[in-house]
């Protein structure tokens, strides 16, 4: 498979041209450009005739997708994007995961749309109800495929607009499902029309802020790059489209290498077992260690990992998020195993209990995150209504809304997670 993008950069690199364009670095970053002639737009919607429109198009054949766009501005503006497009299309109130990412949240706020919640039953868990009755009064569904902690979510059967943010499951498209586990579908295995925003930042071997769009099942994708420009910079960095160009090549070279990824952490995930060393069900890239059954919160043990040379996706007071990759190797998996092997195993610890809030809403949405609003301790703002996106990141999902009235068990929740001071809204109590 071709990839015009990178062969364009590098004709351009070493065609010996006075840079005189942006960007001011003047070629110290070779492939680093802005729109000369012939490096097309990135928004552009006439995709006939342009590098990067025949890239999106060699993406959309290794997805087998409609059609997918490419993003430099992470699945944050894929899934503001995607919020736009059902804007356009009338849709007022989208159901959404409680536990969906902050991007949902400001996306909705910006468009003026209202948000039902549906809420899981365990703390950052994507399986929610999607039955008729839960998704009453809503015109679109927007739903979260593969959670921070690992878990699947269920496949809705709804006749609504569905939204996916696949943010950590861009690789789930190259699993072998027969070996590492049927429940983890790609959105183009849901069998549903769908338009999914996923980062191939994440687990792809692609530049952060690599994202898709993709359009499935004949989802409608004809205002998809204008809506995008609305959100996106208008420098969109030829890097990180370079690197999604790369992919396309290399996947289709390497066809097995997500499913090697996925064997090396399976063996890391049976040797764990074999050292007594608990962890969660989850998707075949990722290691959840259940930290507080070794003796450990989850931040400790991310310590102690750090200590040993391993840095970790995320953690919170119970558990300890490895993400691999599909690059990853079993070297790096052994690497893994002996620095968790070095932790000596402790006496089990209470687990601690994130609830599933389900705060009071006072304010819409898009009101309370732009009113005038301050900083205020988090013990003093018991009472009063959250002004903005409280999410500690990562993993970057809000556990108290704008316009929602902070509760006692909502600020036991905040802090938790170390957060110290909100913003609150003190003309509304």
């Amino acid at each position: 498979m071709n990839t015009p993008i990178s062969d364009f950069l590098e004709k351009y690199t070493t065609s010996g041209a006075l840079r005189l364009h942006m960007p001011g670095h003047n070629g110290a970053i070779a492939h680093d450009i802005t729109e000369i002639d012939g490096a097309d737009c990135l928004y552009e919607t006439d995709r006939t005739k342009s590098i990067i429109g025949e890239s999106e198009r060699n993406a959309t054949a290794v997805f087998g997708t409609d059609r997918t766009c490419y993003s430099c501005g992470g699945s944050t503006l894929s899934i503001q994007t995607a919020l736009a497009i059902l804007k356009a299309q009338g849709c007022k109130t989208i159901a959404a995961s409680r536990y969906s990412h902050r991007s949902l949240v400001s996306a909705a706020a910006l468009l003026h749309m209202n948000v039902k919640w549906l809420y899981p039953e365990e703390y950052l868990s994507a399986d929610v109800d999607y039955t008729a009755e839960a998704l009453a009064g809503a015109d679109a569904l927007f739903m979260t495929n593969i959670d921070y902690l690992g878990g699947a979510s269920r496949i809705p059967q709804t006749e609504l607009p569905v939204v996916c943010d696949n943010a950590h499951g861009a690789y789930l498209k190259f699993v072998d499902k027969s070996q590492f586990g049927e429940k983890y579908l790609h959105p183009t295995e849901f069998g549903i029309p769908v338009i999914s925003a996923e980062s191939a930042h994440k687990t792809l071997p692609v530049m952060t802020g690599g994202s898709y769009l993709h359009f499935i099942g004949g989802t409608d994708h004809t205002r998809a790059k204008e809506l995008m420009a609305t959100f996106g910079s208008s420098s969109p960095s030829y890097l990180v489209m370079e690197s999604l160009d790369k992919f396309n090549k290399y996947i289709t070279d390497r066809p097995d290498a997500v499913n090697h990824a996925c064997e090396s952490v399976r063996y890391l995930k049976n040797k764990l077992a074999d050292y007594e060393i608990p962890i969660r069900e989850t998707d075949p890239l990722r290691v959840v260690v259940k930290a507080y059954e070794y003796g450990y919160n989850g931040f400790n043990f991310a310590d102690k990992l750090r200590q040993n040379g391993v840095e970790c996706e995320m953690s919170d007071r119970n558990h300890t998020v490895l993400l691999f990759s599909a690059t990853s190797t079993h070297r790096d998996c052994q690497r893994a195993l002996t620095a968790m092997t070095l932790i000596p195993k402790k006496k089990p610890i209470m687990k601690a209990e994130y609830p599933v809030l389900k705060p009071k809403a006072a304010l819409p949405l898009s009101d309370a995150m732009f009113m005038p609003q301050k900083k205020v301790p988090l013990a003093k703002a018991i009472g009063f209504v959250c002004g903005n996106i409280i999410a500690p990141c990562p993993p970057g999902v809000p556990l108290v809304m704008p316009g929602e009235i902070i509760s006692d068990e909502a600020a036991e929740a905040l802090r938790l997670y170390n957060v110290k001071e909100v913003s609150v809204i003190t003309q509304v109590r």
